[in-house]
């Protein structure tokens, strides 16, 4: 689940260093009112892309783990079936 930003949400001062070059092609491409508006939403952005990643890597494991529980299955179950028959 994402977490909720709102207007209420207490705000803290940071200071950041940046590239002169870095801030300059911000300046450049900026669609918002101030710099702060642009890394507030460039830093939600990649954060929830940061926690889908997460996600993803969590789901490939779980589906890793259980395909070689079901080959296991699998095999055991291909050696008893010719038995029966």
């Amino acid at each position: 689940m994402e977490p909720h930003y709102s207007a209420r949400s207490p705000k803290i001062k940071t200071t950041v260093l940046f590239e002169k070059r870095l801030l300059d092609e911000i300046d450049e491409f900026n669609p918002f009112n101030t710099r702060k508006d642009f890394l507030d939403q460039a830093c939600k952005i990649y954060l929830k892309e940061l926690r889908r990643r997460a996600i993803d890597e969590k789901l490939a494991k779980a589906c890793s783990e259980a395909e070689a529980e079901d080959i296991s299955v699998n095999e055991e179950w291909e050696t008893i079936a010719p038995e029966g028959w």
